[in-house]
């Protein structure tokens, strides 16, 4: 049984009355996943919207062989399915990283009781305004540059240093791994790095990017954007 303050600890949720919080729990079913279980496969029915209350799921979708790429890693508090609940079938893939405990919302239940609550609409809403903003910033992005743009704003958040006009980071960052967090080849990365270097704009000191901050805020000056971003390896065997 699906108990209020399951659905109520989750952050999507926040906004709803208690009274929406109740109805709305109603029309939720609680579901265990073992590590490794699929919870749906890309290309299946479209049949239910997740949110996860433990553990973590993966979403991948498959580029052919043994091997898929990896999008994105699900954590509790958050939901996934939300994006193609309005489409036949799924899009991506999706199974448990780890031991999972979910909340399981039918398709239907959530087109039309969940949908009808102004908050969970208006956060709905904002969550895809998100994705078609990334989308955006993906085909004007120039090739690679504007993700790498992005990464570098997340990583001048999270562990950057003002030093006159630029920004340190305090964190080495390796090109390989950069190349496989954004999903690009490394010969990619590295001749991205080349021409922002040669454009003054990025420089290393030994392993630690020095970032020219006017740069930095002209071409990635969504804040919340780059926050938004999940970078994860690029690849998972399946």
């Amino acid at each position: 049984m699906v108990e209020t303050r399951d659905l109520g600890n989750i952050q999507f949720f926040a906004d709803c009355s208690a009274a929406e919080i109740r109805e709305l729990a109603a029309l939720c079913r609680r579901a265990a996943y073992r590590p490794g279980q699929s919870i749906h496969e890309e290309n299946a029915p479209v049949q239910k919207v997740y949110a996860v209350l433990s553990g973590e799921v993966l979403l991948y979708r498959s580029s052919g062989g043994s091997r898929a790429s990896r999008l994105a890693v699900v954590k509790a508090g958050e939901l996934f399915g939300i994006g193609e609940a309005m489409l036949p079938t799924y899009y991506t893939g999706a199974s448990a990283l780890s031991a999972c405990l979910l909340l399981e919302i039918g398709r239907d239940d959530f087109i039309r009781r969940f949908l009808a609550v102004p908050a969970v609409r208006n956060r709905v809403v904002r969550e895809l305004s998100q994705i078609a903003r990334f989308l955006i910033c993906k085909v004007t992005g120039g090739g690679g540059r504007r993700d790498l743009a992005l990464y570098l704003r997340t990583q001048a958040e999270a562990c950057g240093q003002i030093a006159g006009s630029g920004i340190r980071l305090k964190t080495k960052q390796r090109q390989p791994e950069i190349a496989s967090l954004l999903q690009l080849s490394r010969e990619h990365v590295t001749r991205l790095f080349a021409k922002l270097k040669a454009e003054g704009v990025v420089d290393f000191n030994r392993g630690f990017p020095v970032i020219d901050r006017a740069w930095l805020d002209r071409v990635a000056p969504d804040k919340d954007l780059a926050a938004s971003v999940q970078y994860r390896d690029a690849s998972v065997e399946r």
